[in-house]
């Protein structure tokens, strides 16, 4: 179990609405042209060196690869860093949006910028964007002209920054001492006075800024009312004419800043002698009310955007406009729904983790574990009490008329049946909802009331994600495919961070809420159904499906309602997928379920034969004619049997071990398992030589166990 996985933001094209230049070049004839226009950049012109800027912009994200190199080889990105510090605010933006969309699009340019010590050059121009911002903020400039281009030079500049954050590492220490927090915070402050899309990107930045960054995130602290500020931010309802949409993203962004330093500013509290109770419970709050904006956020039908999505892609394109840079009405829509997406993918991201840390708290865990060892010992005192009572009675009967001994018996006896079992269950109930209570009131009870509802409707493929899968032949189909499919794999990646925090911490609640594991049992399986009619470009979503199911049957012991049709479906995973891990996570949820017990013999024996025969003997046959086979499933197979038939009171061991005769067959694959084991390269798959190494080793062990348990029989 861990955090979700760190992401990094999509750049996005004009997201202000800048107008670009009158005349800038999208292409070349030859690559002859090249130097004249990189000596415009230094013209005395400043029409001159604004239109050079947007030109070179243009043509480095050029399909035209003999420019584009042509241009990177002659300074191009030193002649637009040195722009940054051009006194016409027009030249500056061209120069400052040529190196943020380059930086989001070539790593390697990005590693350039940086080293051109592209940190200077923004540190300089930043009080001059907060002084031109806050003349915007009073009124004194209108949203057109100037302002424009103002509120479009911040965004660049930031961007650029938190692109160079996520893709070269080494520039942290110098974006750390740019100080940029006060400047950062301040697009919060007046967040419903700015455009919405700027105040994002601010919060784009100070959200990569802050995750696992101990200065950053001492500098946010330390600065006087930065939390105030989120705080707020996360509590508003509407942010000036913002949308619902963007206001949601703001406060979300702020909730993910806070989220980022929750942690140092609660070590901060413990450390003080007479920290403020209401400090700590500020946090909390914040808590809850960020998983309240993220539950709101990820409430939309996907399915409906997906289909809109999928209009836009496989339309024809509009032969009414002239090609340009700028995207077409059918194109800015596309990429507005992507943006979209883009920020559910981070909300369920942000959910996921605050789960992580938040929703199996040691308090969570002793309140539900304290209420159920409650209900057992109240069940065993009054066990007790009344055979002390009992005892009690029968001495009394004997003394005044023993012949009323089986009377009293048999009164005894209806007694407990109608009275004490009643006290029993009716302890076990009390304590069952002081259990629920106890989740109600936690973190985990929010998530699963507010979040796992829209959670599980985001995992529902959409026609978008399966229709379209591995289609490369149109870009733009592609495109849409790919973001609807990682929208599922994130929403299943949340699901299962939930299922891994109940199974290691709660498991008493998955006892507890068979009803609720019987419908998300059937959830993931509808899902894996309609992934599995796609046929193998799915296999993306397929692989986090299998992996709940997984992690789903773990938690309960096997005791999901798996029926045979669903075992034989995973049994076609177990036979066919691509790929050895998601092969070997369909093989852990056949054997989770195999371990169910008592009643599931004939599930046993068809789980038992299919790892021992089908994954198990028929890999190793394969391996020793000659054949290339895949290790991870056959060690995982093995794992699994040795769990699942460790003990001849299994009401399956005899009738399956035993009356299948599965001990032979095992003691035929250990040479050749061993063979198979030795096969692995230690020196690049080290991990998988040893789990090789230790399946091999235990099924060895395995069998002289199993012997001489029959032996003793």
């Amino acid at each position: 179990m861990g955090k979700a996985q760190k992401r990094t933001f999509k750049s996005r094209a004009n997201p202000l609405g800048a107008a670009t230049v009158p005349g800038a070049v999208t292409s070349v004839q030859s690559t002859d042209e090249v130097p004249a226009l990189l000596k415009k950049l230094a013209a005395s012109d400043a029409n001159d060196r604004a239109w050079a800027a947007a030109s070179a912009s243009n043509l480095l994200l050029s399909d035209d690869g003999a420019v584009r190199r042509m241009l990177l080889s002659n300074n191009v990105i030193g002649a637009l860093v040195e722009r940054l510090s051009d006194s016409v605010p027009d030249v500056v933006v061209q120069a400052s949006g040529a190196l943020y969309a380059l930086a989001a699009a070539d790593h390697g340019a990005a590693v350039e910028i940086a080293r051109r010590n592209v940190y200077a050059a923004v540190q300089t121009l930043l009080p001059r964007l907060a002084s031109a911002i806050d003349g915007v903020i009073k009124g004194e400039e209108q949203r057109d002209g100037a302002c424009k281009t103002v509120l479009l030079t911040a965004d660049n500049a930031i961007s650029l920054l938190r692109v160079l954050c996520e893709t070269v590492p080494a520039s942290l220490d110098q974006i750390n001492d740019m100080a940029l927090i006060p400047f950062l915070v301040s697009f919060f402050k007046v967040a419903d006075r700015l455009p919405a899309t700027l105040v994002q990107t601010a919060g784009q930045f100070l959200h990569t800024l802050t995750d696992e960054n101990a200065a950053a995130k001492r500098a946010l602290l330390d600065h006087s009312d930065a939390v105030d500020v989120l705080c707020g931010v996360v509590r508003a309802t509407q942010l000036g004419a913002a949308s619902a949409d963007d206001t949601a993203i703001v406060r979300m962004l702020a909730g993910a800043v806070l989220m980022n330093i929750k942690d140092m500013a609660i070590e901060r509290l413990e450390d003080m002698d007479d920290a403020p109770v209401e400090e700590a419970r500020i946090w909390e709050d914040m808590t809850r009310a960020v998983l309240q904006v993220v539950a709101g956020f990820i409430a939309f039908d996907s399915h409906e955007i997906a289909a809109r999505a999928l209009q836009l892609a496989t339309a024809p394109p509009p032969t009414d406009i002239v090609t340009g840079p700028e995207p077409s009405a059918q194109e800015a829509e596309l990429n507005r729904l992507g943006a979209r997406l883009d920020y559910v993918q981070m909300a369920l991201e942000l959910a996921a983790n605050i789960f992580t840390d938040e929703g199996a708290t040691d308090a969570d865990a002793a309140a539900i574990d304290e209420t159920v060892q409650t209900a057992d010992e109240d069940a065993g005192n009054d066990a007790s009490d009344d055979e002390m009572a009992g005892a009690g009675s029968d001495d009394e009967d004997v003394d005044s008329d023993g012949d009323s001994d089986k009377e009293a018996d048999q009164d005894k006896d209806t007694d407990f049946d109608e009275n004490d079992m009643n006290e029993i269950l009716g302890n076990e109930t009390v304590a069952a909802r002081e259990a629920e209570a106890a989740v109600q009131q936690s973190v985990l009870g929010l998530f699963i009331d507010t979040i796992l509802p829209p959670l599980l409707h985001l995992a529902e493929p959409t026609a978008a994600a399966l229709a379209t899968a591995g289609n490369d032949d149109d870009a733009r189909i592609a495109s849409v495919a790919a973001d609807f499919a990682a929208l599922h794999e994130r929403a299943l990646a949340c699901f299962n961070n939930f299922l891994l925090v109940v199974e290691e911490s709660l498991r008493p609640w998955f006892t507890a809420h068979g009803d609720s594991v019987a419908k998300w049992w059937h959830v993931l399986v509808a899902v894996a159904e309609r992934v599995l009619s796609a046929g193998p470009p799915a296999d993306a979503i397929l692989d986090p499906v299998i992996g709940c199911m997984w992690t789903l049957a773990r938690g309960v012991g096997g005791a999901v309602p798996a029926t045979p049709e669903h075992i034989e479906g995973l049994m076609h995973v177990a036979r066919t997928a691509a790929t050895p891990g998601l092969r070997s996570k369909a093989v852990g949820v056949l054997g989770t379920v195999a371990r169910r017990q008592p009643g599931f013999v004939d599930t046993n024996r068809r789980i038992g034969l299919f790892l021992v025969d089908d994954v198990v003997g028929a890999s190793l046959h394969a391996f020793v004619q000659g054949e290339r086979v895949a290790v991870e499933p056959v060690a995982e197979a093995l794992d699994l049997l040795f769990d699942v038939y460790s003990d001849a009171a299994y009401d399956y061991d005899a009738p399956v071990f035993v009356g299948e005769a599965l001990l032979p067959r095992l003691r035929q694959m250990y040479a050749p398992m061993r063979r198979l084991a030795k096969s692995v390269d230690r020196r690049t798959r080290r991990r998988l030589r040893d789990r090789c190494d230790l399946a091999a080793q235990n099924l060895r062990a395995f069998i002289e166990y199993k012997a001489a348990e029959r032996r003793g029989a």
